[in-house]
């Protein structure tokens, strides 16, 4: 008897403790914190939906969007596995798969966005520009990397045929430098193309190099900048992996269909300014395609960059395995 009274007092303290167990006290899981990086510029234009509501996607998932003034930095925080996905320009994918390291190539998210323009309109196409000097901003820039390639399809010779000139490396200095008559030639991309037409009067379009590629090469245009992510990302996350391109996806809509709002966006980001970026996202070709439909022409991207200039890619085009 004795034996039992001790069992139930055992049994009736046990179902009490259970009971009083408060509700509260049921713990939440922390989100997934992923590691997003896009440089100032146009490369990072189609991201700025990410960093609404805090960057929240779901109460499981939130993105740190980090913006950086060059790729140096994004290539090296790659490296180190400090990065889960990084905007960049699509010939870096390829050096970086070159190099060694573990990224996908997930999405084309900008198309070519070119334009070679002329200070006072005096030069009125490809033609007119033998024996002429063409400011580009910077050496193995992507506005180089075009220029020879389209210099090279169209039988020109840079240097003898036409004058590369790389001795101003900024696009917005020499964009000014246009604008104020200074520079006659310069390859720029957007938003500086549309500054330029914008403020100069005298400015115009001689060459929309977009349009060019497509008439040399029969593609119908280039990749100017992908999104990558990390072969670690991809296989241990693959529910958030899904969630994160489809909330990519849906951000370049909303930035090409709110020009305005997407420019404050844009400037809250500290991606540039909203008085640049507002009247030129238009203009800079922000798409998604997923890289199963963009691969063809990326590839096609990657043979062009390296027939005439093989260390612009890495050494080599890129396998299969580079795209996710």
């Amino acid at each position: 008897m004795k034996r039992l009274v001790s069992v139930l007092v055992v049994c009736l303290f046990v179902l009490s403790t259970v009971g009083a167990q408060p509700v509260s006290e049921t713990k939440t899981a922390q989100p997934l914190e992923v590691q997003f990086a896009v440089m100032a510029g146009p490369t990072g234009f189609s991201s700025v939906a990410l960093a609404q509501n805090g960057g929240r996607l779901s109460d499981e998932l939130k993105v740190n969007l980090q913006v950086f003034p060059s790729p140096n930095e994004v290539i090296a925080r790659l490296a180190n596995g400090e990065l889960d996905f990084a905007a960049l320009p699509s010939n870096l994918a390829s050096i970086l798969y070159n190099r060694g390291l573990k990224v996908k190539l997930a999405a084309v998210i900008g198309n070519g966005m070119l334009s070679v323009l002329s200070s006072d309109g005096s030069v009125q196409g490809v033609e007119d520009l033998l024996g002429k000097t063409v400011h580009v901003p910077g050496a193995g820039s992507t506005p180089d990397q075009m220029s020879q390639l389209l210099l090279a399809q169209a039988g020109l010779v840079a240097g003898s045929d036409v004058v590369l000139d790389y001795s101003i490396a900024a696009p917005a200095q020499l964009a000014q430098m246009v604008i104020a008559g200074k520079v006659e030639l310069a390859m720029l991309p957007q938003p500086f193309v549309s500054m330029i037409l914008g403020k100069s009067a005298k400015a115009a379009e001689v060459l929309d190099v977009q349009a060019l590629y497509h008439s040399l090469s029969g593609v119908e245009s280039y990749p100017m900048s992908v999104l990558v992510v990390s072969e670690s990302f991809m296989k241990n996350h693959p529910r958030a992996l899904a969630t994160i391109l489809s909330a990519y996806e849906e951000s370049v809509a909303w930035v090409n269909a709110n020009p305005q709002e997407a420019g404050n966006a844009i400037e809250e980001a500290g991606i540039m300014a909203s008085a640049m970026a507002t009247p030129a996202i238009p203009s800079c070709n922000l798409v998604f395609v997923p890289s199963s439909e963009a691969k063809d022409a990326v590839q096609a991207y990657y043979s062009f960059l390296h027939s005439f200039s093989p260390a612009s890619i890495g050494g080599k085009v890129p396998g299969d395995d580079l795209y996710l």
